[in-house]
C-alpha cells in the first residue's frame, strides 16, 4: 500500500505524478484523460512511500 498505485500525487487538476511501475494504474488514468508523469522511484519506495507521502501542502493561485 505504501507505493503502488495509491501513492500517486495529484500536482494539478487532471495531472498526477506516481511511480513508473504502476502499469495498470497508469494506463486506467491516462485512458481517462489524466495526464501521467511517471518517476522510476527506487529509493523513495526503500522508505516506504511514494511521491504523495513525501510531499508537503502547497499554495497555488
Amino acid at each position: 500500500q505504501w507505493n503502488d498505485g495509491t501513492n500517486t500525487l495529484a500536482i494539478a487538476p487532471g495531472v498526477v505524478v506516481t511511480y513508473r511501475r504502476n502499469v495498470v494504474s497508469n494506463r486506467v488514468l491516462q485512458e481517462n484523460g489524466i495526464k501521467v508523469f511517471e518517476i522510476k522511484g527506487a529509493e523513495l519506495g526503500r522508505g516506504r512511500g511514494g511521491p504523495r507521502c513525501m510531499s508537503m501542502p502547497m499554495m497555488r493561485d
